[in-house]
C-alpha cells in the first residue's frame, strides 16, 4: 500500500506457536520490533491466528509487546496458507501497521510473501538485522529523501552485505532469520491490550482439506541453545602437511570436546558444519553431518558464548551464520583463510593437533 499522507503506525509481528508456547524465534523477532519501535516511538504488536490460544495470548506482551490482536477460532486450527493470508491481509489493510515482521522459516517465508503480494507491498527475505536509517533516492529530476526507514540487512548471494528498502509503501516487511536478535527476558509484569479479532474468511479460502495432521520428530540437534559450538568444515579431509586424514576422526574429536564441556562446566554444546561439509557426500560422516547442523546462510543463525571453527575457510555465507557470536575462535592451516577476519582468536594451525591439546587442557581443569 502506498503511503500516501495516511498515517502508519506499530511494528507487527506474526507470532508462531508451537505445542502451547511461543516459539524461540518468534521471541527473537519480537526483540527485533521492541529495537524499530522503540527508535521510532511505536508500538510492538504481537498477531495470533490460530485455535484455542486464548491461554498464552498475552505471551508476547511478557516478551516485549505492547499489545496483541487474537484471531482465535476453529477456522485457524490447521494452518492453511490461504485463510491465513486472508485474515493477516484484512487485517493490514483496516489497521495499516508501519511495518510487519516474520521469521524466515516455512511458514514465515510462505505466509509474508503472500501478504505483501495482496497488500501491495515489499518484502525482505532472511534478514539478519533491521536498522533505521534515511534513504535516498537519485533520480534524473534530483534526489528525494525518505526519512526513517527500515534498513531490511540480509546477506548478498555474493560476498556482500546486502541493505533493502522499501521507501514507497507501506507496511516494511521482513522475515527474520532465526538466531538474529536475543530474545528480551520473560516478564509478566509487563501489561498491555488484548484485542479480539473477529475473522470473515470466504469459503473459496478453504481450497485444502486437513485431514490428518501428524508431527515429525523433533531433532536431538539443538545448535540455537548451545553455548558452545565446534563447527567442522573441509579441512577434515587432509592435514597440514597434505596427507589425507579420515574425518570421522576430526568428528570423534569435535564429540568428545563436546561432552568434555559438558560435563566439566555444565554447558550446553553441539557440533556444527559447514555448508560444504554437509553438502559433500561424504561417507564417514553419514549420518552424523547432517543438515540440521548446518551453519550459515543456507543453514542456521547462531549466537553462542563461543563458536569454535576447525578446518572452515570461512565464506561469507559462513561468516553471516556466526556473527552474534560472542567469542569466535578460528582453526586453520591457511594464515589468509578469510575466517581469520572476524575472529577474535586465530590458530594457524593443524585441527587434529589443536583439537587434543584444548581438549587436554580442559580436562587437566579442576573447575
Amino acid at each position: 500500500m502506498s503511503q500516501g499522507n495516511t498515517e502508519y503506525r506499530d511494528v507487527w509481528v506474526y507470532c508462531e506457536v508451537q505445542d502451547g508456547e511461543l516459539t524461540r524465534p518468534t521471541i527473537e523477532v519480537i526483540a527485533g520490533a521492541r529495537k524499530l519501535a522503540d527508535k521510532m516511538g511505536m508500538k510492538v504488536v504481537g498477531i495470533l491466528l490460530g485455535s484455542g490460544l486464548k491461554k498464552i495470548a498475552r505471551e508476547p506482551i511478557y516478551y516485549g509487546a505492547d499489545s496483541v490482536i487474537l484471531c482465535d477460532t476453529p477456522l485457524l486450527k490447521s494452518y492453511q496458507v490461504l485463510p491465513y493470508t486472508h485474515v493477516l491481509s484484512d487485517m493490514v489493510f483496516k489497521l495499516k501497521p508501519w511495518a510487519f515482521l516474520f521469521v524466515a522459516n516455512e511458514i514465515g517465508r510462505e505466509l509474508g510473501a503472500r501478504v505483501a503480494y495482496r497488500t501491495l507491498t515489499g518484502l525482505a527475505a532472511d534478514c539478519i538485522d533491521l536498522i533505521i536509517e534515511d534513504f535516498v533516492m537519485y533520480t534524473p529530476q534530483g534526489t528525494k529523501v525518505y526519512k526513517d526507514c527500515i534498513a531490511q540487512v540480509r546477506p548478498d548471494f555474493a560476498t556482500r552485505i546486502a541493505k533493502i528498502f522499501t521507501p514507497k509503501h507501506r507496511p516494511q516487511m521482513s522475515n527474520i532469520r532465526p538466531g538474529s536478535f536475543t530474545p528480551l527476558p520473560r516478564d509478566e509484569s509487563r501489561a498491555g491490550e488484548l484485542i479480539e479479532w473477529e475473522a470473515e474468511i470466504p469459503p473459496e479460502a478453504f481450497a485444502v482439506e486437513v485431514i490428518e495432521e501428524k508431527r515429525l520428530p523433533k531433532s536431538p540437534i539443538k545448535l540455537e541453545d548451545a553455548k558452545v559450538i565446534i563447527s567442522l568444515g573441509l579441512g577434515v579431509l587432509k592435514d597440514s602437511r597434505g596427507n589425507p586424514r579420515n574425518p570421522l576422526e576430526a568428528y570423534r574429536l569435535a564429540e568428545r570436546l563436546t561432552e568434555v564441556i559438558k560435563q566439566r562446566f555444565g554447558v550446553p554444546a553441539e557440533i556444527g558444519a559447514s555448508r560444504s561439509l554437509v553438502y559433500a557426500g561424504i561417507k564417514e560422516l553419514e549420518g552424523l553431518i547432517v543438515k540440521d547442523r548446518q551453519v550459515g546462510q543456507t543453514g542456521k543463525t547462531v549466537s553462542p558464548d563461543i563458536y569454535i571453527a576447525a578446518g572452515i575457510s570461512g565464506a561469507i555465507q559462513h561468516r553471516v551464520g556466526i556473527l552474534r557470536s560472542k567469542k569466535i575462535v578460528a582453526i586453520n592451516t591457511d594464515p589468509q583463510a578469510p575466517i581469520f577476519q572476524i575472529a577474535h582468536y586465530g590458530v594457524v594451525g593443524d585441527l587434529y593437533e589443536v583439537l587434543p591439546k584444548l581438549m587436554e587442557m580442559l580436562e587437566e581443569r579442576k573447575q
